[in-house]
C-alpha cells in the first residue's frame, strides 16, 4: 500500500469516527427499518402516482394532492426524519470542507 493510500485510509477512518457521521448512519438505518416510516413512504408514492394518473380529473387529482401533502408533511415532521435532515446537513458541510481542502 502506498503512502497516499494509507493516508487516504486514515482520512476515511477519521471521517467515520466523527460523531455526526456515526449519527447519520444510525438515523439512516433507523429510518429504513421503521415500519411507520416505510408505510408513510409507500403512501407518498401511492398518492403521487394517483395524482399523475388523474391529471385530467381535477376533483380526484386535488383530493390525492391534499392526501399526498398531508402524508408528506407527517413523514417530514417525524422526529427521526427531522434529526436525520439536520445531521445530513452537518455531514454534507463536513464533506464540502474536505473537498475544499483537497482542491
Amino acid at each position: 500500500m502506498s503512502n497516499f493510500d494509507s493516508q487516504l485510509e486514515k482520512l476515511k477512518d477519521k471521517l467515520f469516527d466523527q460523531e455526526s457521521v456515526k449519527t447519520y448512519f444510525s438515523l439512516k438505518s433507523q429510518i429504513e427499518q421503521s415500519t411507520e416510516l416505510n408505510e408513510l413512504r409507500n403512501k407518498i408514492r401511492y398518492y403521487a402516482q394517483e395524482m399523475t394518473k388523474n391529471m385530467d380529473d381535477d376533483e380526484t387529482y386535488f383530493k390525492n394532492k391534499e392526501l399526498y401533502e398531508r402524508v408528506l408533511s407527517e413523514y417530514n415532521e417525524h422526529p427521526l426524519v427531522v434529526d436525520y435532515n439536520v445531521v445530513a446537513e452537518e455531514v454534507n458541510n463536513l464533506l464540502k470542507q474536505l473537498k475544499n481542502i483537497i482542491e
